[in-house]
């Protein structure tokens, strides 16, 4: 069936699918970060300046879920390193930060054509919520199943001593 043969409500409703080449968002990835991750992966393939301007948006939100505001992502990776974050999670940080900055305002990077380094920020946002809620989850749900007797004894012995 051709397009001449179909009626102006099904060509309409035509969907063309895109091939997704980037990685699907981790499972601890907060419910408000969410759709600007799902659509810089949509877009990533046609808009990779697009999709990093997305995942910069998404890192500003998921700022504010990891320890900072949610309103300055500079400011924020500079407060929780402030707070002893480790380097390879401000790292993360700072690529987001700097490519998707680069992708609105261009400086020295050129995202036209570069979807290999959009690919990344996916990547970088994932490693993010893996280290800074997943693992420190799956660490609190361990340690809440120990025996009562040793998280008292493990209270105790933390407990300062006056």
């Amino acid at each position: 069936m051709d397009g001449a043969t179909l009626s102006s409500t099904q060509r309409s409703n035509l969907i063309f699918p895109y091939d997704v080449s980037a990685q699907a968002a981790h499972e601890c990835l907060p419910d408000a970060c969410k759709p600007d991750f799902e659509e810089a992966r949509e877009i990533c393939g046609r808009s990779p300046r697009g999709a990093a301007a997305l995942l910069r948006l998404c890192l500003q939100k998921l700022l504010g879920h990891i320890g900072g505001t949610g309103e300055h992502i500079d400011t924020d990776i500079k407060t929780l390193v402030a707070r002893g974050l480790d380097a390879h999670v401000q790292q993360a940080l700072d690529v987001i930060r700097v490519t998707g900055n680069n992708a609105v305002h261009p400086l020295e990077m050129n995202l036209e054509d570069d979807h290999d380094s959009v690919l990344v920020l996916f990547e970088m946002i994932n490693f993010i919520v893996e280290e800074r809620i997943s693992r420190p989850l799956k660490t609190q749900d361990r340690f809440a199943n120990l025996p009562e007797k040793a998280r008292l004894a493990i209270e105790k012995r933390d407990k300062p001593k006056v």
